[in-house]
């Protein structure tokens, strides 16, 4: 990877990092509004973003090879029910006055997935990474 990826990398995360800081602020300016047509929105709207990408960047032909494939249908159909989930319970969160919890469970799933990664994959972490993991310990602690 040079350098150039590195930044454009580094900016993409900056940007996605901002983009759900302020997601819970709107959400709260559209509290009135009921969390499933919240969700239905999100998902309309991160369709026609997708169409879009998938033009721009000439990737049609992945997708029809892609389609082909019952299995990797299957596991994108999952992912998508399981990725709605997660949007439908963090709008709910926020519209009844659960930020807190919802945060929460944003910084505890990553260290669920640390876990799960030690004991099914075998994964081993270096000295830094291991401090990294128990600041995110220590985030949930202090949050409680």
């Amino acid at each position: 990877m040079d350098a150039k990826q590195t930044r454009q990398g580094v900016l993409l995360a900056l940007a996605a990092y901002f983009i759900w800081g302020i997601a819970p602020a709107y959400f709260k300016l559209i509290y009135y509004v009921p969390a499933d047509e919240i969700l239905t929105h999100r998902v309309i709207w991160s369709f026609f973003f997708m169409v879009a990408l998938l033009s721009v960047s000439r990737q049609w032909r992945q997708v029809k090879r892609l389609l082909k494939t019952p299995k990797k249908i299957f596991l994108l159909a999952l992912s998508a029910v399981l990725v709605g989930g997660n949007w439908l319970l963090f709008i709910w969160a926020v519209n009844n006055h659960h930020m807190l919890e919802a945060s929460l469970g944003y910084f505890i799933n990553p260290l669920v997935n640390i876990l799960l990664g030690m004991i099914f994959l075998g994964e081993r972490f270096r000295r830094m990474q291991w401090v990294a993991v128990m600041l995110g310990v220590c985030g949930v602690l202090v949050g409680r």
